[in-house]
This record gives C-alpha cells, sequence and structure tokens, in this order.
C-alpha cells in the first residue's frame, strides 16, 4: 500500500508539550487526544461547546475528558526529607531540649524503646521538628510512636517524619485528639482494608492515589461493593485501570445522592447486568441492611459536624 504523504500548512502556532503527546500516544485513546487539540486550540474546553464541536456523544466526551486530566494531572513530588522553611536545629540546641525540657525527654525515652536504639541526631532532629516547630505535643508524638510500633514492627526515619507532617496537616496535635484519631482509624481499619481489595490494591501499602480513592468512599459512605462496581466500569470505559476514572464515578453517584450498589442500579438500570441483579424498584433507605443505615448515618453526622 502506497504511503500519503501530509504536509500542513501555515497558521498561528501551538505549541504541544512532548510529554504530554508521549502520554496521550501510549493511552490509544483517540477522543482523549482529539479533546487535547481542541483545548490547546481554544486554551480551555466548556463540555457541551467542546462536545458538539467534536461530534462526541456526553458519556465518550466524558471518558475523553477523564482520561485527559488523569494524563495531565501532575504527579505528586516526591516527599522531601524537610521543607526549604525548616529550622536548621544544631547539636547544641538538640542535646539543650533533651536535657532542659522533660516533655520532649520523654518523647525520646519513647522512640528509643520504639526503635530499639539510641537516638541519632537526624532522628533527634526530626522529633524536635515534630515538637518545636509543627507543634505536635509530647503525648501525640508519643501516641504517634506506638502507633507506628504496632502498624510497622520496624520503624524508620522516614516514617516518623512522614507521620508527624501528615498528622499536623490533620490537625491532630494533642494526645486527646491522637486517640480519638487512632481510635476512628482503627475502626474503619476492616472497611478500608475491604474498599483497597475492591481496587486491586495492597491494603498493606496503598498508593497515594489508592488512598486518595479509599479516603473518598469513606468520607462518602461507599460500601466495597460499589467500588467493585465503579472499578468494573473504568475498566469497561477505560479498557485499562484508572484511578481518577474510578474516582471521578464515585463523584458523579454521590452528586446524584446514590452509595449502596441498590441504590446506583435503581438510578442507572444498565448497571445491573455488570453486578447480576434482576431489575429493582428504587432502593427505599428502609430496605438497606443494618450496616448500610449505620454507615449512612455516620456520614450524616460527620458532614453536619464538618459544615458546622
Amino acid at each position: 500500500m502506497a504511503q500519503t504523504s501530509v504536509s500542513l500548512p501555515e497558521g498561528d502556532l501551538r505549541v504541544a508539550r512532548c510529554d504530554m503527546l508521549d502520554k496521550l500516544i501510549a493511552a490509544a485513546d483517540g477522543d482523549a487526544a482529539l479533546l487535547y487539540l481542541y483545548v490547546l486550540r481554544h486554551g480551555s474546553a466548556d463540555g457541551k461547546t467542546a462536545a458538539r464541536a467534536l461530534h462526541l456523544p456526553q458519556e465518550r466526551y466524558e471518558r475523553a475528558a477523564f482520561t485527559l486530566n488523569g494524563l495531565v494531572t501532575p504527579a505528586a513530588p516526591p516527599q522531601a526529607d524537610k521543607p526549604s522553611d525548616t529550622p536548621q536545629y544544631t547539636a547544641d540546641e538538640l542535646r539543650r531540649a533533651r536535657l532542659d525540657d522533660h516533655k520532649f525527654a520523654a518523647v525520646c525515652e519513647s522512640a528509643e524503646s520504639v526503635l530499639g536504639r539510641t537516638l541519632t541526631e537526624g532522628q533527634l532532629r526530626c522529633l524536635l521538628t515534630a515538637y518545636d516547630y509543627l507543634g505536635l505535643s509530647a503525648g501525640a508524638i508519643i501516641e504517634l510512636l506506638s502507633y507506628l510500633k504496632g502498624e510497622k514492627g520496624v520503624v524508620r526515619l522516614s516514617d516518623i517524619r512522614r507521620e508527624t507532617y501528615l498528622w499536623a496537616d490533620m490537625g491532630v496535635v494533642t494526645a486527646q485528639q491522637a486517640q480519638q484519631y487512632l481510635a476512628r482509624k482503627e475502626n474503619e481499619k476492616p472497611l478500608s482494608e475491604a474498599v483497597y481489595k475492591a481496587l486491586g490494591a495492597d491494603p498493606a501499602q496503598p498508593a497515594p492515589k489508592e488512598q486518595r480513592v479509599c479516603r473518598f468512599a469513606l468520607a462518602h459512605g461507599f460500601p466495597p461493593e460499589a467500588i467493585e462496581l465503579a472499578v468494573r466500569r473504568t475498566d469497561k470505559q477505560q479498557g485499562h485501570k484508572s484511578l481518577d476514572y474510578t474516582l471521578g464515578i464515585l463523584r458523579r453517584w454521590d452528586e446524584a445522592g446514590v452509595h449502596t450498589v441498590s441504590e446506583i442500579t435503581a438510578l442507572e438500570p444498565e448497571t445491573r447486568a455488570a453486578v447480576g441483579q434482576t431489575p429493582a424498584q428504587p432502593t427505599d433507605p428502609g430496605t438497606l441492611a443494618a450496616w448500610e443505615q449505620d454507615w449512612a448515618a455516620r456520614v450524616r453526622s460527620h458532614r453536619r459536624k464538618t459544615e458546622e
């Protein structure tokens, strides 16, 4: 078959990033590539206008948008050992903090018990950063260290650093807040493990995006069965695993007010075949299982407290 040459006319220039083009080629999604050209030409894409201009049905446009969003979302940068504005404690400051502050001394003793050895200068600096810079109380840090020991067995400096910054970001800075957070985390553990399994993730070492989907599922009351349905929908629409697309499905269901499989299939009859269901009437809250009603009540309570 003779090859056909292509000559592009001159005109206004638009610059495409090579890394983005490589991702589009690897994704092998023609609709997403077409949408990328549209955005490149116009600077943005209004859903209805772009879908009409590209002659794409709504379902194909949404799939292309999810694929493209997944490709253009920058990966989270690797966690630095410490932000640039973190205090640079000297060896003398570390020594005096341990000698002069009995609360920090208790933290150090707890850390040595967890680590099984005398603290190095780097470990002391990490603990003082959490205590002095991040504002975690001695009791909160001791709770954190005990939690890490129980979860990991062998605790590394990177584990302590990552967890202290996480707790500070969540506002878990007192011993009481730490105990409440850990109790809630323990109660949610069986459910979160089931959600990770539904995502095809390793519950012991979930990736950041998997953690993001799990947090959304727990916060909005999606049981593992609904996650499995979203994953199957993603595989069907995308042809491959896409956590961004799965999260998008969950967001749409949440906006529609449906969370259990029965509620979802009542809203979207086409999903019944995917779960082996026969046609059903819209779900009444009274028909939910006891644990589903309890979970829904917990979610509503959490939302009310958040909005207050």
